[in-house]
């Protein structure tokens, strides 16, 4: 059986930093606009807007971050996105 994790506890794992204050890379699995689901790997938390519907990420490999919205997260590393 999968983990899970209700929508609103997945932020505390994309802040999470290293010991050195760098902010900690995870994946995640996104529902994109036609229903197909995009798996990021290694991206790292830009900013969050907490009253808002989105939230900013760096995909690995590049260097501006990407808008996303909350809702559509479907897995935050191993655990299983719930509303």
């Amino acid at each position: 059986m999968d983990s899970r994790i209700h929508l609103s506890q997945i932020w505390k794992i994309m802040e999470e930093r290293d010991r050195l204050g760098k902010p900690k890379p995870f994946s995640f699995q996104y529902a994109k606009k036609l229903g197909e689901l995009e798996i990021y790997h290694n991206a790292t938390l830009s900013s969050i807007h907490s009253k808002g519907a989105t939230v900013n990420i760096i995909p690995e490999g590049e260097n501006k971050p990407h808008t996303f919205r909350k809702i559509l997260f479907m897995r935050i590393n191993e655990f299983k996105i719930y509303l």
